[in-house]
């Protein structure tokens, strides 16, 4: 069944139909939580929640867009909730400086090992990590940004420089 008919059956009630949808988009799921919560079972309690939420709400879903990333905004949104309550920080992959810095840091050297890099990332607002990791994780543009973390495609941009700005100074403040 193609992605368009489990979206339909599943708009009709139909679980094994939504249940296809699920096994064909979780892992991109699961990934995104645990990479905007660093934890394993909060990942899974964040993309449990955010497949709950998708189900109720598949009415509402406008099929002229992508399921996934519709689903996907979903998941940033309820990480972003479980920042705020527990206050909990996200720890970060050290591999990864040069994408989510533009281009323009030093290598993963430059970041003594991961904690550091999780460390760095702390001190960003939660919505610009959300923001950092829809970018370099899912490859989400600033439209898409925006619609998941339910701001103007503007704010979203901005964001995304705030926290590249942060992370510039803050790995050229550690070398």
């Amino acid at each position: 069944m193609s992605e368009e008919e489990l979206i339909r059956c599943a708009r009709l009630g139909d679980r094994d139909a939504f249940a296809g949808l699920v096994s064909a988009h979780e892992k991109k799921l699961l990934a995104l939580c645990w990479n905007m919560l660093g934890d394993r079972e909060e990942a899974r309690d964040a993309a449990q929640d955010a497949l709950l939420q998708a189900f109720l709400n598949l009415g509402r879903f406008d099929a002229g867009r992508s399921f996934v990333r519709w689903l996907l905004g979903i998941g940033a949104k309820r990480c972003l909730d479980r920042l705020r309550k527990k206050r909990t920080f996200l720890r970060y992959f050290q591999g990864h400086a040069n994408e989510w810095l533009g281009g323009a840091a030093p290598g993963p050297e430059a970041v003594a090992a991961g904690e550091d890099a999780g460390r760095l990332l702390q001190r960003l607002p939660a919505r610009e990590r959300a923001a950092i990791s829809l970018a370099v994780f899912e490859g989400f543009n600033a439209r898409e940004i925006a619609a998941a973390l339910g701001c103007s495609e503007s704010t979203a941009r901005v964001h995304l420089f705030n926290a590249r700005v942060k992370l510039k100074k803050e790995v050229a403040d550690e070398m």
